[in-house]
């Protein structure tokens, strides 16, 4: 006789872990990337809210051991990078010349130990039901987006960079976790919606004028076509790439400012810009000038607009040629992780982190709060689909035994 009964009811604790589960992924994938659409202040809530309910439900939770993934994720090389550029930033607060700076870091450095936290906490394996989520909160935040820019007619500039405007934001979202979720998509034979999906993401992203989300989302694909079939060796390529670009851009800076003493051309302005500054600045470039200095000088008028705004500058000024290290070793130990993954999702992370780099590079990100939180959501939803249970049709149920489908994990 066959056994079409569920999984048992009688642990509750269970059923309200997977309700918690499915509770925040939801609030981090679908409501999180609707919301800040239409105020840009939510996503500060949200983001919290919804690892609340991953820790909540993994503290519920039989199954795994939570704790012990989570201490392997802290053991992983680009979370030990992570923490010494955490590290050196506090550090670096002793001899910052503002008082802002210190309780931005405390923010920064409470999202980023919650983010991680929600991520190492995850069931090693995670529900098709929950990993749908990741793509059609991805969808239907780009159709959103699409409708409302029709209406609005939102307008950026170049120099508008330090306060972007939430559909600005919202597009460098989708332009982050859109490759996660058409990985969730492809790996699974549903091309056709992937492809669809990046589309939608993409004429998104073009109507909202969302800065420097554009050159993301191609370098992304340019990364995505090179990786896919031999996503080990491009991954250390990428990995070597991303670093050289982090230690050699003051090189290339210095050499613009050389170049062009006097007025450097249009896309060269910044660049040659900061390298009058490394000139002036001598060996204190190596130091660096303290946690969020570079956005405060700007803000305060000690720096003109024509001061670069990207990570890259950022982390050089504030934080020196340790920092830098830092963060090579994060960017390339995130790019050889994303790697290992399973051939199929690997190009489309590759793309994900190339996206995220080429954001850095060219601003407005730098270490602004939000863009911060946007970049944890994105690192949640890379955990989420790398610990996927991808299958391209169900289970045939056998005929003619009694026992009961498997559980699956939560």
């Amino acid at each position: 006789m066959i056994n079409l009964s569920r999984r048992p009811a009688d642990d509750p604790a269970e059923e309200a872990a997977r309700l918690l589960l499915r509770l925040g992924v939801f609030m981090l994938f679908v409501i999180s990337l609707l919301a800040p659409i239409l105020a840009r202040q939510t996503v500060y809530i949200l983001l919290p809210v919804g690892a609340a309910l991953l820790l909540a439900s993994a503290g519920l939770s039989n199954n795994g051991r939570p704790s012990g993934s989570l201490r392997a994720l802290v053991a992983s090389p680009p979370v030990w990078a992570a923490l010494l550029l955490g590290l050196w930033a506090g550090v670096s607060l002793i001899w910052t010349p503002f008082e802002g700076p210190a309780e931005r870091f405390a923010k920064a450095a409470a999202t980023m130990a919650l983010v991680a936290a929600a991520a190492g906490v995850m069931p090693l394996r995670t529900k098709t039901s929950n990993l749908n989520l990741l793509p059609i909160g991805v969808g239907v935040a780009a159709v959103a987006l699409a409708a409302i820019t029709l209406l609005a007619a939102p307008k950026y500039t170049v120099e508008d960079i330090l306060d972007v405007g939430p559909l600005g934001r919202a597009g460098l979202g989708l332009a982050l976790l859109v490759w996660p979720a058409m990985g969730a998509l492809a790996v699974r034979g549903r091309w056709i919606m992937a492809g669809a999906l990046g589309l939608a993401t993409y004429f998104a992203c073009i109507l909202a004028n969302a800065p420097n989300a554009l050159p993301a989302l191609l370098g992304g694909a340019l990364v995505f076509a090179v990786s896919f079939g031999r996503a080990h060796r491009a991954s250390a390529a990428l990995a070597g790439f991303m670093a050289a670009v982090v230690l050699l851009a003051p090189v290339v800076a210095l050499s613009a400012h050389f170049i062009w003493p006097e007025r450097a051309p249009d896309f060269f302005r910044h660049l040659a810009f900061w390298g009058h500054m490394i000139a002036a600045d001598g060996p204190r470039t190596l130091l660096g000038h303290g946690f969020g200095s570079a956005t405060w000088s700007v803000l305060q008028g000690y720096l003109p607009p024509a001061t670069p705004r990207s990570l890259i500058f950022q982390i050089w000024f504030d934080l020196g040629a340790l920092g830098a290290a830092a963060l090579a070793l994060v960017l390339a130990r995130a790019s050889l992780e994303v790697g290992q993954s399973r051939p199929a999702l690997a190009p489309f992370l590759l793309g994900g982190v190339a996206a995220g780099f080429v954001i850095c590079l060219l601003g407005p990100a730098a270490e602004q709060l939000w863009w911060l939180t946007l970049a944890g959501l994105d690192a949640i939803a890379f955990a989420l689909v790398m610990r996927g249970q991808f299958r391209k049709r169900r289970p045939v149920l056998p005929i003619g035994f009694g026992v009961a489908p498997a559980d699956d994990a939560a």
